[in-house]
């Protein structure tokens, strides 16, 4: 008789042997099955918020070193500028696909009137002069924020390089500032750079310069960062104010803001003698860039900061956009690393205890299996028969552990996060920058999903199936040892 049909006949016959061994191989493979559920689940988590997240990069300070320091370091400290220089010698390395540097100013008008909300319109009271409209400087003409989907243009057109190279006045603003002022593509309109002295004595700002900034429009853009339901986050002013923020910035050429900056701090160093001799004494410029990184790959980040970090100034590192995913995924990682762990185990106790069971299974037939032997069957047909029987029941308790395993560990991720959740602490000091979403804990934890897809059920199959071998392993030299004279005797 074929050994592969004794086998199956074998398993037939006896049901109750064969039912304890798929009854141990289900449960240890719910184990197995969750844990890598929960690993999957984790991993497409962090790669698609990374995607979203971006490729960016940029360089500042070093906020968190600097405020490890204590009063008496803080006097030995001297920090140097992001010279203009290093900014275009990190911007030709290969990882980049494009890079910008800029300087931002804020001005007010008085001649329209900036966006502050759907809802705070025209309810917002302004106490001494108002500076909410932010000229931020570009030389990358495209507009990295509209490249990276932070922001789009709806109307107009983007700069040229004559313009950012000749600092021509042209400016790209929001929509709704736009509506809000009845402004369209082709109008002007006029911002004020307003020098103003403080009165120590009084608490009252006094104006003691100013000029005008005229700027034509040649686009119009709309925000496109991913925002919740309205009726979900009405106590999300953090999210309203950054919106409100965005909305009031206008892009112009890097030389209009050099040039408004140059003006409003020869204006105050005229009425302060003394800052003036400090920027005499110091040498200071006026110039500070901050230069935005767009690498090719979101992979690329890590080798990106290693060759870059030794060029940097004392005090100034790299920041990706991925490290913000890296701050606020305490309760992807706790659970990423409780699976990994779970799975460790696992693998080692289905090893251990099917092992065991398949083992003194074999001890109840060595006389069976004796018999075979004398006949001269070879111990390689007897091997076959062993292993098609316990890969048999194997196939059955793994392919039943699919479903429930999957199951099981949509459950306990649940849980999971919401205790993790609960547990977070929101008290760390955040430092706003080029890169920064509004992207919350929350939102990682909404993009946690627990599927049956092809990798999982393939990957659970051949880590089972081999552990499974692997267990039968050392009952298999029990076999191979076997002497039939004895067993017979």
């Amino acid at each position: 008789m074929n050994f592969i049909k004794r086998g199956f006949l074998s398993i037939i016959r006896k049901k109750g042997k064969s039912l304890i061994l798929l009854a141990v191989i289900f449960i240890l493979g719910n184990l197995i099955a969750g844990a890598i559920s929960i690993q999957q689940a984790t991993g497409n988590v962090e790669k698609n918020i990374k995607e979203k997240l971006g490729a960016a990069a940029t360089v500042e300070l070093d906020y968190e070193t600097l405020d490890s320091f204590s009063d008496e370091e803080w006097e030995s400290v001297e920090i140097e500028d992001i010279d203009l220089n290093l900014i275009k010698q990190i911007g030709e390395l290969s990882y980049l696909k494009y890079y910008d540097y800029s300087m931002a100013t804020n001005l007010g008008s008085e001649s329209i009137e900036s966006y502050q909300g759907e809802e705070m319109d025209g309810d917002v009271v302004m106490m001494g002069p108002s500076m909410d409209f932010m000229l931020k400087g570009i030389n990358y003409a495209p507009v990295i924020d509209f490249e990276e989907q932070k922001g789009k243009l709806i109307d107009g057109r983007v700069f040229t390089q004559e313009e950012i190279d000749n600092g021509t006045s042209v400016a790209i603003i929001s929509k709704k500032l736009a509506e809000k002022n009845n402004l369209h593509v082709g109008d002007t309109f006029t911002l004020e750079n307003q020098v103003y002295d403080y009165d120590d004595e009084t608490g009252e700002e006094e104006l003691i310069d100013s000029r005008d900034v005229v700027l034509e429009i040649i686009g119009l853009f709309e925000p496109q960062s991913v925002k919740k339901d309205q009726e979900e986050k009405t106590d999300d002013y953090m999210i309203d104010w950054m919106d409100i923020d965005y909305q009031n910035t206008v892009y112009v050429p890097n030389e209009i803001v050099a040039s408004e900056n140059k003006y409003y701090w020869e204006a105050y160093m005229k009425m302060d003698e003394e800052y003036a001799a400090m920027v005499e004494e110091e040498d200071e410029s006026f110039e500070y860039y901050t230069p935005v990184f767009v690498l090719n790959n979101p992979e690329d980040i890590e080798a990106f900061e290693e060759e870059v970090n030794p060029l940097l100034p004392e005090y100034y590192t790299v920041i990706s956009a991925t490290d913000q995913y890296d701050s606020i995924a305490g309760p992807m990682e706790s659970m990423s690393k409780l699976s990994k762990y779970i799975l460790i185990v696992a693998v080692i106790a289905t090893v251990l205890i099917t092992g065991l069971v398949v083992l003194l299974f074999l001890r109840d037939r060595k006389r069976e299996l004796g018999i075979y032997l004398s006949l001269g069957e070879r111990r390689s047909h007897v091997v076959g028969q062993i292993l098609s029987e316990i890969m048999v029941v194997a196939l059955i308790g793994i392919t039943l552990s699919v479903f429930s395993g999957s199951f099981l560990a949509s459950q306990i991720s649940d849980t999971m996060i919401k205790a993790g959740d609960k547990n977070t602490s929101y008290e760390e000091v955040i430092y706003y920058n080029e890169l920064h979403t509004n992207l919350t804990t929350e939102d990682v934890l909404d993009s946690y999903e627990v599927n049956l897809n092809s990798s999982y059920i393939l990957g659970f199959y051949g880590i089972g199936l081999l552990t499974i071998l692997i267990s039968t392993v050392i009952p298999l030299m029990y076999i191979v040892r076997l002497n039939p004279k004895k067993i017979l005797m």
